[in-house]
């Protein structure tokens, strides 16, 4: 005759088993996709994208890019160009620029902003790589921002992952 215990402990051993290899499948997926997103961010930070870039066949698009760099007061190594997309008459399609290394792609964009005061490359904007992910959270941001400039006499601007005025900001 089975007694109460020995049926508890049975039903015990079941359920445990039963845990334990639902957890081992959703940590395996889990551990999966943490690894794709650390390796998709790691190829991305050696990235920059640079908009408004005249297409020009006679000109080596690497040339080109170097000397864009060059006026934002960086000559980083370059590893790779590429143009982004389609060629359409009228356009300008995106660049896609590898460089040597994450804290380079944070130098180039951080004097980004030079760009400006350079004649010829006033219309050129550089922007780090972005995942799906970012691009949509940024989208957000770049929307609040635009709700925000309605305010006359105010300045706001994109801090991190948040809208900021600028008197809060800290240098």
């Amino acid at each position: 005759m089975k007694t109460f215990a020995s049926v508890l402990q049975k039903e015990i051993k079941f359920q445990t088993t039963e845990v334990k290899s639902a957890a081992s499948v959703i940590s395996a997926k889990k551990v999966g996709d943490a690894v794709k997103q650390v390796v998709e961010k790691e190829e991305k930070g050696k990235n920059i994208i640079m908009y408004g870039v005249p297409e020009e066949g006679d000109q080596l698009l690497e040339a080109c890019v170097a000397g864009v760099l060059e006026k934002a007061g960086q000559k980083p190594r370059i590893l790779e160009c590429t143009r982004l997309g389609m060629r359409r008459d009228g356009s300008v399609r995106p660049v896609k620029v590898t460089l040597s290394s994450s804290s380079t792609v944070m130098e180039v964009l951080r004097n980004a902003r030079m760009l400006r005061e350079a004649e010829c490359c006033q219309w050129i904007f550089i922007c780090p790589d972005r995942t799906v992910e970012q691009r949509k959270a940024q989208k957000g941001l770049v929307d609040q921002l635009k709700m925000r400039t309605d305010n006359p006499g105010r300045r706001y601007r994109i801090r991190g992952d948040q809208v900021v005025l600028c008197e809060d900001l800290v240098p």
